[in-house]
Parts: structure tokens; sequence; C-alpha cells
């Protein structure tokens, strides 16, 4: 008698799971996913890559109706056309003058702003982008290297009259409006601030080395003194970031302990200590509703500290504890995506991780690898409303990230292994015959998907890889600019993967790799499969 064929369904979410054993695992969790995100729906996405940027035309933005030739005699030369196009465009793109890599920089009335060592590396430089390239913009003499740190503010109320704030660690604080930049005299010696914020009652708040967080009077970041309502608290610890947070308190984080501020101005002021034992990690804090940052311990956000106290409780990063600990001392930045409520942490090795929330919860966490290294990012919104996401690396140039389909045209691998499925029965020998895939594709798009038995066991002979095309169908990558398709309109491509393999469990390992590709989406698997009879 024919044995029957069960299938079973597993929908792909959940994200990276590292600290599950195997038999705790979801089907649709991942002991890999790397240069995929978890999107706001919680499938798996691939990432978008990036492009140098100096102000210049991007490549991304290339369209054929604007090419000569157009219309062309068919899409492999239209294609052609593109990419010939593209590569002029990155070839004209330069980096920052200088030496050394990126030091920091911000986005301003629609001009992006970046510090690099000059040649030399005795001094430091601030550079502006144009339609011509990166244009020297005049400033005091500044001291070279630092680690720049900024925040858009406005002192008046008026809409003229926005300006940017900025310390570096080296040298005084500044602020600059577009045209003049200046530097702002504080009360500390060595004068050379480290961190900053600006309260919403128009109090500037500079942290200084070992421990002194100074302010100023209200409504004028240069007036340090008491008698104009200044003053100094210190926190016996070293600063590592201030944030202002939604009830209108600000967050004194310091490497080994964590207070909040309370008050508008010194009149009422009122700092209280939220943990004496955890703090943050330099360069991990970012705001995406409250505070995210990495302490030794784990990841947290600031108001599950307040919550819970305990800071094991807080923690939101125990699926992922071996990469936390592995990479804890080897933070180099972080920045948010907020169109994707993202939080990415970046490392000295060019990895980092992705954390994508649903409201105040992960959705899940993966990982990805630019192949560069992240010194300083940054984001904002450009003059249309649109956010733009900045990076600067080790080469001097300047990564709009999130603006194209590869990284700075070079293509890119992403891998999806989620874990090991036994079907319900863990002991038991199952004949596996085919696997559906379901896939959200704009574009045809190239997957080769490994299949893997018994824990990925020696003994149980290999399976030969199959590749697919998952055909898109709601629109043309090379007929509208990358951020102009909706993913509404994509369709759903389904492939029967056809298996010959007995094990006691399967893995689907799902790999792409491409430059010119539009994010696909993985949604789920069903794995078709009849029992046999028990392992001996």
């Amino acid at each position: 008698m024919a044995t029957s064929i069960g299938v079973r369904q597993v929908i792909l979410k959940g994200g990276l799971n590292l600290a599950a054993s195997v038999l705790e695992l979801d089907p649709g969790e991942c002991t890999q996913l790397l240069n995929y995100e978890v999107n706001t729906l919680g499938r798996y996405q691939r990432i978008m890559g990036y492009e140098r940027f100096d102000g210049k035309p991007a490549p991304s933005a290339v369209r054929p109706q604007d090419l000569v030739g157009f219309p062309f005699a068919d899409d492999a030369t239209e294609l052609a056309a593109i990419e010939s196009e593209q590569e002029v465009r990155r070839s004209l793109i330069l980096p920052v003058p200088g030496s050394g890599p990126i030091l920091g920089g911000f986005y301003f009335s629609g001009s992006v702003y970046v510090f690099r060592n000059n040649a030399e590396a005795t001094a430091a430089r601030l550079y502006k982008s144009s339609t011509d390239g990166w244009q020297l913009v005049a400033t005091p003499v500044l001291l070279p290297g630092g680690n720049y740190k900024t925040i858009t503010t406005n002192f008046t109320g008026s809409a003229g009259s926005r300006e940017v704030l900025g310390v570096d660690g080296v040298n005084k604080a500044w602020r600059f409006n577009g045209a003049t930049f200046t530097q702002i005299t504080g009360p500390i010696t060595p004068d050379a601030p480290t961190h900053l914020e600006v309260l919403p009652s128009q109090v500037l708040l500079l942290g200084y080395r070992k421990g002194s967080l100074v302010f100023t009077g209200v409504g004028d970041p240069t007036k340090f003194d008491v008698v104009d309502g200044g003053g100094e608290i210190g926190v016996a610890d070293e600063i590592t970031g201030l944030a202002v947070q939604p009830d209108n308190s600000c967050a004194v984080f310091c490497r080994n302990r964590t207070y909040v501020l309370y008050g508008k101005s010194k009149e009422d002021f009122n700092l209280t200590t939220l943990s004496l034992t955890t703090g943050a990690i330099p360069n991990s804090i970012q705001g995406i509703n409250d505070s995210v940052y990495l302490d030794d311990r784990g990841m947290t956000r600031l108001n599950r500290v307040q919550q819970f106290g305990n800071f094991d409780m807080a923690t939101i990063s125990q699926k992922i504890e071996p990469l936390i600990q592995r990479y804890r001392n080897s933070v180099t930045a972080s920045f948010v995506v907020k169109a994707k409520n993202q939080y990415r942490l970046c490392f000295n090795d060019s990895t980092g991780i992705i954390v994508t929330f649903f409201g105040a919860e992960v959705s899940g966490f993966s990982t990805f690898s630019y192949g560069k290294v992240v010194r300083c990012a940054f984001s904002a919104e450009d003059d249309s409303g649109k956010e733009v996401v900045f990076f600067g690396s080790d080469d001097g140039y300047l990564y709009q990230a999130e603006s194209s389909f590869g990284f700075d045209g070079e293509e890119y691998a992403s891998t999806m292994r989620p874990a090991f499925n036994n079907l319900g029965s863990p002991d038991q020998q199952k004949r596996f015959h085919k696997a559906v895939m379901e896939v959200d594709a704009v574009a045809d798009t190239a997957l080769i998907i490994n299949p893997d038995f018994d824990y990925s066991d020696p003994n149980v002979p290999a399976a030969n890889s199959i590749s697919i095309t998952a055909k898109g169908g709601g629109g043309y990558w090379d007929a509208a600019a990358w951020n102009e398709f909706t993913w509404s309109s994509a369709s759903t491509f389904t492939a029967d993967l056809y298996l010959d393999g007995v094990a006691r469990n399967i893995c689907l390992v799902v790999n792409s790799r491409s430059k010119r590709t539009p994010p696909h989406i993985l949604n789920s698997f069903l794995i078709h499969a009849s029992p046999r009879g028990r392992r001996r």
C-alpha cells in the first residue's frame, strides 16, 4: 500500500535565533539571515544596497528614457545602455578630499556636509555636497580626528533660524547655520566635549570627559555661567551619550550607569538614577520612539529598563546573545531607518545587526555585511520629506544607503538558512518529495536553493542545488526609479522544488547574488513528505 504524502506549511518569519536549541526553534526562524531584513510585515526581504555620493547625479537614478537610443531594440540593449551610464556616473563621484576615514557628517538645508582630515592629517575640514562634487566650507582651524556628533535645532523659534550644533571630542563645540561656522567656548578645560543634546526648553547640554555634564541658560547655547542659568552636574562616569526621550526627559548614558534628567532648566532640574550597574557602549545609542542601545549584557530600550529595572529582564537581544558577546567591543557606529522601523548596529569587520521593531516589540533580527566598515552614519529627511541615510568608511567615500540594488555597483550575496524542520516528528525518518516555495518579486530574480538534511550530517548523501528564477510582475526596475515601485503590485511566485532525500529533518537554504535586481521577499515553503520508520 502506498504511503500517504503529507504537506506541512512553513511561514518564514521570526528572524535570527542563535540562542535556542534545534528543537526549540520555530520552523520559520533562522540560524543564518545575511543581507536579508525582517520587513514591517515580518517577512524576509533582501536588503537594499548603497552607492557613493557627493551631490552629483546618482547612478541608481539613470532612466532609459533619458538615454541616447531610447526606445531600445530589446531589453538586453537597454540594460547595457543603463549599466554603461551608471558606470560613467559612478566614476565621476569622488571621495571627500583628504586622508583617513570620514569623521562624521550631517544633512542641512538640502545639502550633505562631512568632515575629513586633510591630506597631511594635521587638521579636519568640512565639505559640502554639490552638483559639482565636494566643496570646502570655511571653518576655524579644527584639530584632526574626532568623532563628530551633531543635532539640528532652533533657539529662536523662527523657521529661518535653524542651525546645526556639533561636538567631536577634540575641538570646542560649534554651531553652523549654513553660512557661518562658529565655535562655542565651554566652561571645562580641556574644552573638547564629546556629546551634546538640546532640550525642548532650548537648553544646550554638553558632555565632557570624566563625567562632567554642563548646561546653558534657556535660549542661548553660549551662556554657561551660573548667573545666566548655566551650571554643571557630575555623573561620576564617562558619558557615552545624551538623548531626549518622548516624555521630554533626557537620558544621560554613561559607560557603566544610566541617569535620567528631568526638568526644563536649572530651576527644576532633577537628575535621577536609572541604573548604577549598566550603561551604553559608545556609538550604539539611537532614538526610535525611545532610545535603543547596547550594553555589555545585551541590547535594550530605555523604557524597558524603566519598566523592569533589572537589566536582564529589559534586554531585547536574547535570541542573538552569541553575536552580542562576540561583537560588544567592536561597535563602530549605529543608525536607524525610520521608514522600516529599524535599528542597525555596525561592527569593525564590516558586518552588522539589523533589528526590526513592530511598535515597541522586536519583530526580528538579521545581519548584514556591507564589505566596508561603517565608521559614521547619519540619517535625515530631505526637502521632499523622504528619508535619506548616509555612512562614511575608511576609503574616504561617503555612501548613500538604501539607494541602490548593489553595493556601489558590485553584486552582493544574501543567504537565508531556516531552522531544520522535523515536521513534528523529531526522531522519525521521512522521505522528502517536494517543496513549494513562495516568493514575492518585482523583477525576475535568480535564487539557488540548497536542501540540507539531518543537521548537515556528513553521512547523509548531499542533495543537488536547485536553481530557479522567481518571476516578477509588479514593475520593471529599469523603467522607473528604484523607490517608485510598490510592493502591493508585486506578484507572488511559486516554484516546485523536487527533492529526493530520506532523513529526520530538512533545511532549505536560499541564496541569491545580484547587483541589479530589486529586493525580493521570501514568504513560505510547503514541504511534501511521507513517513518512514524510526531512526535505528
